[in-house]
């Protein structure tokens, strides 16, 4: 019926199929299942078990990210609050140190060598009180100003360029008061 070797090639078949079967990896690969990816999806998911799905790790890196994410926009909330105390601390301090205004004169535009500028002159201010009454130590009684006015006497050059041309207007002044020095 068959030659010799014939049968010898469907026993080693035979050997080595009944040893593959036998060794379990063949039921235990049917029956692998993961319970993470059956939760997520609703249906029974074979060929891998939950300590390798990749699902989990995937979900708790989104989850790392988003509370991270959390933390970057309160550390902000918080940066930006402070910022902004910050910044209500020193106009407060400012306008407490503004020296009471005496007389108003001119603020007027000029082109010198180094570019257009803005000169307040003949402004009069009360060197003895401050805003809040208090006298700022070692100040003479009058103050006369040219340059930059809210290092000398607290107000800044739109208050003073307001209160000369009697409100808000949009002569040069305002417009060079944003890029030059005064």
């Amino acid at each position: 019926m068959f030659p010799w070797y014939v049968w010898l090639a469907i026993g080693a078949a035979t050997v080595l199929g009944g040893r593959w079967y036998f060794s379990g990896t063949l039921t235990i690969r049917a029956h692998e299942s993961c319970s993470w990816c059956r939760t997520a999806s609703g249906h029974e998911v074979t060929g891998h078990t939950y300590e390798s799905c990749r699902g989990p790790v995937r979900e708790q890196q989104a989850e790392e990210q988003r509370a991270t994410e959390r933390r970057f926009a309160a550390d902000r909330r918080v940066q930006y609050q402070q910022t902004r105390q910050n910044d209500l601390e020193r106009r407060r301090a400012r306008q407490q140190g503004r020296m009471r205004l005496v007389q108003v004169r001119t603020v007027t535009t000029r082109t010198g060598s180094s570019g257009p500028a803005i000169d307040i002159n003949g402004w009069v201010f009360d060197g003895a009180t401050t805003a809040s009454g208090r006298r700022p130590p070692g100040s003479p009684t009058t103050v006369r100003v040219t340059g930059a006015p809210e290092k000398v006497h607290g107000w800044t050059l739109p208050e003073l360029h307001a209160m000369a041309h009697g409100g808000a207007c949009t002569c040069d002044v305002v417009r060079l008061s944003r890029s030059t020095r005064t």
